[in-house]
C-alpha cells in the first residue's frame, strides 16, 4: 500500500501514514540507509518492528520529498531529529501501520494505536489520572475512550520529547462533553514543576487504528 497522505490542519504541519504491504527488500531499496540508520536496523531483530521502522523512514522521505543525505537519529531521550535539522519530526507505528508528522518551525507528536490488539483495562490505574478513570466508567468503559487517553498522552510526551514524564501524574487529557466521535480534538495538558502548557490533540479513528497528533502551536505564531 502506498504513502497516504492525511489532511493538515495546518500549512506547515505534515503528516502521512503507511500500512505495510510491502517487503523490507522493497523498502531497502527505496530508502537510502547510512552507517548510524544502519546500526539502528541491525539492533532491531523482530521482523515486523523492522518493516514498521523501515515503512516510517520512507514516510518521511514522501512526506517530505527529501532527495539529498540526511539521516535520521535519535537524542539519548529516544526523540528523533534530522541531522541537518531541516524539519521537527516524530514516527509512530502499530500493527504494521506507520506514520510520520514534520514541521520546519515547531515540535511535532504523532501516535498510532491497533484497535484490535487485546487490552487489560485494569492499566488505566497506571496512566489514567482520577477524573480521567471516571470519564472512562461514565462511558460504560468503551475502549474508545481508553484508546483515546491513552494514544493522545503518547502523543504528549512525544511533543514533549523529555524524559520524567509520568503519564498519570503529568499528562492530562480532557474529551469534549459531547462524546467520542469519529475524529475531532481533546485537549491536552502536560504538568510539569509548577508549569502547565496545554495542547490541542487531534484524533480520528479508521476501521482498525486510531491516529493522534499535536503541535506547538506557541512556535508557529
Amino acid at each position: 500500500m502506498p504513502y497516504l497522505p492525511l489532511v493538515q490542519v495546518h500549512p506547515d504541519i505534515m503528516l502521512g501514514m503507511w500500512k505495510v504491504e510491502e517487503t523490507e527488500a522493497w523498502f531497502l531499496s527505496r530508502l537510502n540507509i547510512y552507517e548510524n540508520e544502519e546500526q539502528i536496523l541491525e539492533s532491531i531483530s523482530h521482523r515486523v518492528k523492522r518493516l514498521e521502522w523501515l515503512s516510517s523512514r520512507l514516510c518521511l522521505k514522501k512526506l517530505l520529498h527529501i532527495s539529498h543525505k540526511v539521516e535520521s537519529l535519535n537524542e539519548n531521550t529516544g526523540k528523533p531529529y534530522l541531522s541537518d535539522n531541516s524539519f521537527h519530526i516524530s514516527y509512530t507505528h502499530s500493527n504494521l501501520y506507520s506514520g510520520a508528522i514534520a514541521s520546519s518551525h515547531t515540535r511535532v507528536g504523532m501516535d498510532l494505536e491497533n484497535l484490535g490488539k487485546k487490552r487489560n483495562i485494569e492499566t488505566r490505574k497506571m496512566f489514567m489520572n482520577a477524573a480521567e478513570q471516571n470519564l472512562f466508567d461514565e462511558a460504560g468503559r468503551d475502549l474508545n475512550v481508553f484508546f483515546l487517553i491513552w494514544s493522545a498522552k503518547e502523543t504528549l510526551y512525544k511533543v514533549h520529547g523529555k524524559r520524567g514524564i509520568a503519564f498519570r501524574d503529568n499528562l492530562e487529557i480532557i474529551p469534549s462533553l459531547q462524546g467520542i466521535e469519529q475524529k475531532g480534538t481533546v485537549r491536552g495538558i502536560i504538568r510539569e514543576n509548577g508549569f502547565a502548557k496545554e495542547y490541542e490533540v487531534f484524533f480520528q479513528f479508521f476501521p482498525e487504528i486510531l491516529l493522534t497528533f499535536t503541535f506547538d502551536t506557541e512556535l508557529l505564531q
